[in-house]
């Protein structure tokens, strides 16, 4: 005979499957899990308080023009989750080096990640990179482990994915998945994150801008997903909804009395 759950109960039910289904069951007598806020009111409220530690997130570029934005997103997050004591591990394949370049330090610097605590540890085999991502995701002594990942990546499947979690819990640093596949296989990561470059303004004497970057959440376990454009302050390490800046008439300075009416009429 057929059981109807109640819609709570159907709920509790998904979300505990969710949970089993990403490794990330917890006992909910522990500490609360670590979370990384992206400083975001929107999308720390979707993501729960931010992105969760113990466990890994994917982030995959939207085309394949948008490399450099995908890493420029990955690096700054790894900024975000940075700590003066603590290093971050960027474990490439040789394959993506080959193509994109080793992480450049000057770059990484205007990010907020200091190279000096950078270690860059580079590979010939994926099975040897996840071998190196799971020992690096157990040791606290790391705030954030990148792996990235070329585009024929078929062993970062769902059975690896859930090894890197289950290795995530024993630690507590943010666990990062750079693939330069814009479409990948189901696996147990928590959040997939597909990143476009989006227009920088110039700063106030006419340089460069900050980075800013298209996120579109198409993956979140635990949370609703959504779309936002957020720009990089690499000075305070945080994120922030770009402000469009538009200029403002001078004030009327030969006719104050047509100014005070305008006032008033405003």
């Amino acid at each position: 005979m057929p059981t109807h759950l109640a819609a709570e109960d159907l709920g509790s039910l998904r979300r505990t499957i969710a949970a089993i289904e990403a490794g990330c069951a917890r006992d909910p007598r522990k500490a609360p899990r670590p979370a990384v806020a992206l400083g975001v009111a929107a999308i720390d409220a979707a993501l729960g308080g931010g992105l969760n530690c113990e466990t890994v997130h994917e982030i995959v570029p939207a085309a394949a023009g948008d490399l450099c934005a995908a890493t420029g997103f990955v690096l700054s997050l790894a900024a975000r989750a940075g700590n003066p004591r603590r290093y971050v591990l960027y474990v490439q394949h040789d394959f993506t080096a080959w193509e994109g370049g080793p992480p450049y330090a000057p770059g990484l610097a205007q990010l907020g990640v200091s190279p000096a605590h950078l270690i860059h540890l580079r590979v010939g085999h994926i099975d040897d990179a996840l071998w190196a991502l799971a020992e690096a995701l157990k040791c606290r002594a790391f705030a954030a482990v990148v792996g990235e990942f070329p585009v024929n990546a078929s062993a970062l499947d769902l059975t690896a994915t859930r090894r890197l979690v289950l290795a995530a819990q024993q630690g507590d640093g943010l666990g990062l998945l750079l693939r330069h596949a814009s479409s990948v296989d189901a696996n147990a990561a928590t959040t997939r994150w597909q990143v476009a470059a989006a227009p920088s303004h110039a700063d106030a004497f006419g340089g460069i801008g900050a980075a800013a970057f298209d996120l579109e959440l198409v993956k979140n376990r635990f949370g609703p997903c959504g779309r936002w454009t957020l720009g990089w302050n690499h000075h305070e390490q945080c994120f922030a909804v770009p402000t469009l800046s538009l200029g403002v008439a001078r004030t009327i300075v030969d006719r104050p009395d047509r100014a005070a009416a305008l006032t008033r009429a405003g």
